[in-house]
């Protein structure tokens, strides 16, 4: 199925290396996945979904041009932590720190510590990779940690303010 066309020119949006990344996530709050628009100057923009195209963008956040890779800066995130149905934004540093930056609408607010440690997990290639998904049900983002030595994967629980020590979920 070749699908429906909703937007076009972001060839050079694929890797984070050359003008930046997309991220897909329900930022307005409307059961709708919105494209966020991460450019290589650091910017975040967000196209609101409209049912059969994304909108032209409004600019939330800036800052972020050493983020796009996992290999510099750290990397950025989006998932819906704090269960008010609008993505978040989660920064995950190169020194292993998890913020959460909540969503107030129009931006992201300055953000919260959440966790610590997890500076080998930014690229996949190192201890493993970090993801973001609801398991409990919720409504709440939950932080799911696969390792690569033994190809678990770890759940750790959105505490409200923290991720909780983790359940292992499954060993491949």
């Amino acid at each position: 199925d070749g699908g429906t066309h909703w937007s076009t020119g972001w060839g050079r949006f694929l890797t984070g290396t050359d003008l930046g990344r997309l991220y897909f996530a329900d930022i307005t709050g409307d059961n709708k996945a919105d494209l966020i628009v991460h450019t290589n100057d650091g910017n975040i923009a967000v196209r609101k979904n409209m049912g059969t195209y994304f909108d032209g963008g409004t600019h939330w956040s800036t800052g972020w041009g050493r983020f796009l890779t996992g290999t510099d800066l750290g990397r950025l995130y989006f998932a819906d932590i704090t269960g008010d149905n609008k993505a978040d934004l989660i920064v995950h540093t190169n020194d292993g720190n998890i913020a959460v930056r909540k969503n107030m609408g129009t931006y992201f607010d300055g953000g919260t510590h959440w966790s610590t440690g997890w500076g080998r997990f930014l690229t996949g290639t190192d201890q493993g990779r970090l993801r973001f998904g609801d398991t409990t049900g919720d409504g709440k983002a939950d932080m799911y940690v696969h390792t690569i030595q033994n190809g678990e994967v770890a759940v750790r629980t959105n505490m409200g303010t923290y991720f909780n020590g983790g359940t292992r979920m499954i060993t491949l």
